[in-house]
């Protein structure tokens, strides 16, 4: 292959990087648009070189093969997105989820009822979005419940197409910088020292989230569980935008009456669905699914 004198990586024929485009699209959904060739050649160089292959080619036709490629999918799916994140990245979004979740556990007391809040964290790479969420709730009031008897219940399940981060996230050791969006309390409160330079989210927090491997590019087919929040952001980048409208109607079909559905800022662009308001807060891009 051709080298590259600038960035020292082998040229790609138009061809054959829309045929690349093609493949990881109908195996992921996620899209590699015309001006991120370079990454993903890099990407690309970057497991030819680890699995000794000749080249592009040669790469290609191995995945062809199913059995060799079920497991080196991950690894290069690993390779394609992006998993730079911290605790409570976006304040705004989290603290909608608690003024929402704090309305549902009022409302429970004032019906005489156990409140039960499900969340799902939708591409939550190496766990750090979960665990917040999972946080987040733990530093609502229960007053209300409490004084008359009553339970609060909740749960998270965060989602991943990759192994390796979910395998990341089951571990919950973060580095000090991972950390440094959250106040010196909540650290303490959340978290154990593991050595000089990382912490371990504690155990009860880590009981309380559920990691399933899962492909967005598939969610007609999972179930049809019922959430109060789902909360998706940076993951809708990795798609084209025909299918982030039909993910988008997945994500609605699993949103309970009242639920609200969290994204991130200009991910999605004037986009309406006739069973969701939208909710003001300019800080946020969130709608909640009508009664």
């Amino acid at each position: 292959m051709k080298q590259s004198s600038l960035t020292h990586v082998p040229d790609m024929e138009t061809a054959s990087f829309e045929r690349w485009q093609s493949l990881i699209r109908k195996y992921s959904g996620i899209w590699i648009p015309a001006n991120r060739q370079l990454f993903l050649k890099t990407s690309l160089l970057k497991r030819i070189r680890d699995l000794n292959l000749k080249g592009y080619d040669e790469y290609y036709l191995k995945l062809q093969d199913k059995s060799w490629a079920s497991i080196e999918w991950f690894q290069l799916i690993d390779a394609l997105t992006i998993h730079e994140t911290s605790f409570f990245r976006h304040k705004e979004s989290f603290d909608l989820v608690q003024h929402v979740c704090q309305q549902k556990i009022n409302q429970s007391a004032n019906s005489n009822s156990d409140c039960n809040v499900q969340i799902w964290s939708v591409g939550c790479s190496t766990g750090e979005e979960p665990y917040s969420l999972a946080i987040a709730l733990e530093e609502l009031s229960l007053n209300s419940l409490t004084e008359k008897g009553l339970r609060f219940y909740y749960g998270i399940t965060g989602i991943d197409i990759s192994y390796p981060a979910l395998t990341a996230a089951r571990r919950a050791i973060y580095s000090d910088r991972k950390l440094h969006m959250m106040s010196p309390d909540i650290q303490a409160s959340y978290f154990n020292r593991h050595d000089g330079r990382h912490w371990r989210v504690k155990e009860s927090i880590r009981n309380r989230v559920l990691f399933l491997q899962g492909n967005l590019n598939d969610i007609a087919q999972s179930p049809k569980r019922n959430y109060d929040v789902i909360f998706c952001q940076n993951v809708l980048i990795y798609f084209r935008p025909e299918d982030r409208i039909n993910i988008l109607e997945g994500l609605v079909e699993r949103l309970i009456p009242g639920g609200v559905l969290i994204l991130g800022l200009g991910e999605i662009i004037n986009w309406n669905h006739p069973e969701l308001v939208r909710i003001d807060e300019k800080n946020c891009l969130a709608y909640q699914r009508q009664l």
